[in-house]
């Protein structure tokens, strides 16, 4: 049995589920110390309590800031200040977790702290996420806007971490790779048992689910209430009382169930939940946070998909709503028969790192102390 060490960015719960589906993999055969801040933490705790095979430790962790509505990159490094003043006691933190714990390998989701410390440490350690996506794509293909903003965010992407001894993207789709990223593995979205567990059981039974993560304007709302469906909402925004809206706010089991038999999902653009949903064969109206580039990249590539469509908050109306409706069974026909599964190519990356790392385990250990 190998320990793996598993570090999680703690924004939002994709980064999370992903995680998840790993884990389900990799266990019992495998145990694993999972490093997780702010919603990661919560969900994790949630899904792991007294597990022999899974412990769970809280993180520092990196925050998005918004400002009216919008995603805002200034106040996200703002806000990132604290972060970055303590950074150096929080990775000696997760180094004398290392040297109890002796893991033999460390896996990172777009989360700082650990690769620095295995680093430190000599504790070999890969990175899987979908953040890479931005790094390792060739972004000729999109709108002018968005290749020059990804120029920007190109760069920040490697400010987080480097050195790992292989990556992989996971994503419900993917572009050209760009050049010198070839190397990378592109996999598909990875799915949790719990999901895997509903799609002989989807269905349409009449309702709409929708997800979003933060504020949504009066209008969206408004919208909604014009639909002849129910409309079951889930994450932390607050909708009005309207008569056909139903208000959930985090519950993760009930969230699946109305998944599996939604009609369709509107939801904000993160790339895990979207995959979920073309998993289930449920098209998406995908609705990109304003301001946050790697969403509108997200809407953009459901939209090429044709699984979906992707429309901005101010764009929702009465009218797109039902045109979207109607085009229900056209896109359920194109997400029919695609595979958008990546978790058999996650477990083989993963398990290609782990037999020559577990045959040095004996040396392992006086590395660590001579660093230390």
């Amino acid at each position: 049995m190998a320990t793996i060490v598993y570090s999680v960015n703690g924004e939002g719960r994709g980064h999370a589920t992903r995680v998840q589906a790993i884990v389900e993999m990799l266990i019992p055969r495998h145990r694993f110390i999972l490093l997780a801040s702010e919603d990661a933490y919560a969900h994790f705790r949630g899904e792991y309590n007294d597990h022999p095979n899974v412990k769970v430790s809280p993180i520092p962790g990196l925050k998005f800031k918004y400002h009216g509505g919008k995603l805002s990159y200034v106040r996200s490094v703002l806000g990132s200040v604290p972060f970055l003043w303590n950074l150096r006691s929080s990775v000696r933190a997760i180094e004398r977790l290392l040297l109890r714990e002796q893991p033999d390998l460390a896996i990172t989701d777009f989360e700082p702290l650990l690769p620095r410390a295995a680093t430190r440490l000599q504790v070999p350690w890969l990175s899987l996420d979908h953040q890479h996506f931005l790094s390792v794509s060739d972004f000729g293909s999109l709108p002018a806007l968005m290749r020059w903003q990804s120029r920007f965010l190109r760069c920040s992407i490697g400010l987080f971490y480097r050195g790992q001894i292989g990556e992989a993207v996971s994503s419900f789709a993917h572009l050209p790779a760009r050049k010198g990223s070839e190397g990378v593995e592109r996999i598909g979205v990875l799915i949790r048992r719990k999901i895997q567990l509903m799609k002989s059981r989807a269905s349409n039974s009449g309702h709409l689910l929708v997800y979003v993560r933060g504020e949504a304007p009066d209008r969206f709302w408004d919208a909604l209430s014009k639909i002849q469906k129910p409309v079951y909402v889930f994450g932390k925004c607050l909708p009005p009382v309207l008569q056909n809206i139903e208000y959930f706010g985090i519950q993760n089991e009930k969230f699946i169930r109305y998944l599996a038999s939604c009609d369709a999902l509107i939801t904000t653009a993160g790339n895990q939940l979207v995959g979920e949903a073309f998993y289930l064969g449920k098209p998406v109206l995908a609705i990109p946070e304003r301001g946050n580039f790697e969403q509108c990249v997200n809407g953009w590539l459901v939209s090429q998909s044709q699984g979906g469509w992707s429309v901005s908050f101010d764009q929702i109306t009465p009218h797109v709503l039902s045109q979207f409706l109607l085009s229900l069974p056209l896109l359920r026909h194109r997400i029919d028969g695609m595979k958008w599964s990546g978790n058999e190519d996650a477990k083989a990356f993963i398990e290609r790192h782990l037999p020559a790392i577990q045959q040095d385990a004996g040396s392992q250990d006086n590395t660590f102390q001579n660093v230390a």
